[in-house]
């Protein structure tokens, strides 16, 4: 890789991974709903799924669903159906209401939801198409990526985290938390949308 191809790279993952999308809202919430501390193994579970998924599409599954397209949109559509489950289970979520949601998201959950995630697939298979080189480059190309998404992704997540934490302390003090389910939920359904047009 030369360096154009590392700046391309560098100039192209940040905006993807501080964009708002299903890993960031999830982080938020949960952030607003938990803290950061018991986030943390879902923010872990992200930034180590998410470049799995890149490795394991570079190598070759990403062939798999250009062979076979149906595959793919019935992916979306399922993805679609559970983030609007989502949204519908925010819509009860209250500021220290540990009967709506029992638990933050562990670890291998969130390692498991890159698969079922939209905009994780859009930016895999454009970050492989853009910059895994062929023949003998394509191996240390792939790897060199997918550990660039591991060294970057972890910052998109502390900001959203971060971002949950202070919306968490904002409501308590405004006495507004009653609205942070309908507020997540809308953001999810808007998510839902940008996705499925």
């Amino acid at each position: 890789m030369d360096l154009q191809i590392v700046a391309s790279f560098l100039l192209l993952v940040f905006p993807s991974f501080v964009t708002p999308g299903p890993n960031n809202f999830m982080l938020m919430a949960s952030s607003a709903k938990f803290g950061i501390r018991p986030t943390i193994p879902h923010a872990i579970g992200v930034n180590t799924g998410f470049p799995l998924m890149v490795f394991i599409i570079g190598l070759g599954l990403g062939e798999v669903f250009a062979a076979f397209p149906q595959v793919q949109i019935v992916l979306k559509y399922f993805a679609a159906g559970y983030f609007l489950w989502l949204a519908y289970k925010m819509l009860g979520l209250k500021v220290g209401d540990v009967k709506t949601v029992a638990r933050p998201m562990r670890y291998f959950e969130a390692v498991l939801f890159q698969w079922v995630n939209p905009k994780a697939w859009v930016i895999s298979v454009s970050f492989v198409s853009a910059f895994v080189g062929q023949g003998e480059w394509r191996l240390p190309s792939l790897v060199l990526i997918a550990l660039g998404c591991m060294a970057t992704g972890p910052f998109a997540s502390v900001i959203w985290m971060v971002f949950g934490q202070q919306l968490q302390s904002f409501l308590r003090r405004t006495g507004g938390e009653r609205f942070l389910g309908a507020i997540l939920a809308v953001l999810m359904i808007g998510a839902v949308v940008l996705f499925l047009i």
